[in-house]
């Protein structure tokens, strides 16, 4: 079981490094206490802490959706939902239907990796100055003046181009600057 947690907590990872709005996350940020229906004070450690760009912070808990079924567990998060939500704070429990999802998974996975198979003879900032017919490219047109789809999806996980991450990636799929949003901000649901 711990190793079914760990490996969807890494794969949350994913979501919480590539999505655009997210300036930073911490694991297991704090130990918050809860209470249960007798009264009783309980410790709770949350799996992540998220602080989006306009400021709002959210906890996440990663669980199996089986886990859910258990009377047990269900009543454990709805109290510690119910105590952040007593003190205006955000809570959010993400399970593996959620995690996985595609095409976002699938696109978060693929970005990973390009990021760190993509060349680096050419900084960021050069890759940039490079670009020329845009604000907004289709995805081909671009791999093709930058010369492969990683350096896209390189410039996309440094948070200099964006693209529909819950859409299937291909030739068609829309890509543009950050300053040009308008907007649309690239993001996706947590």
């Amino acid at each position: 079981m711990v190793e079914w947690e760990s490996l969807h907590e890494r794969d949350a990872i994913f979501h919480l490094e590539y999505h655009p709005l997210i300036v930073r996350y911490q694991e297991q940020p704090s130990i918050e206490i809860y209470y249960d229906p007798a009264g009783r004070a309980h410790k709770y450690f949350p799996d992540f802490s998220v602080m989006f760009d306009h400021g709002r912070e959210l906890f996440i808990e990663v669980k199996p959706s089986r886990f859910l079924k258990k009377r047990d567990v269900r009543e454990k998060l709805e109290a510690v939902a119910a105590r952040f939500q007593e003190q205006g704070r955000h809570f959010r429990v993400l399970t593996e239907e959620h995690i996985r999802r595609q095409p976002l998974f699938s696109n978060l996975e693929a970005i990973h990796r390009s990021a760190k198979k993509a060349s680096y003879s050419e900084t960021n900032e050069q890759l940039l100055r490079s670009l020329s017919g845009g604000p907004i490219w289709s995805f081909k047109d671009l791999a093709n003046q930058l010369g492969s789809a990683q350096k896209i999806l390189r410039l996309v996980s440094a948070d200099y181009l964006r693209v529909d991450l819950e859409a299937t990636l291909g030739d068609d799929s829309a890509v543009w600057l950050v300053s040009a949003e308008g907007g649309n901000h690239g993001s996706f649901r947590i």
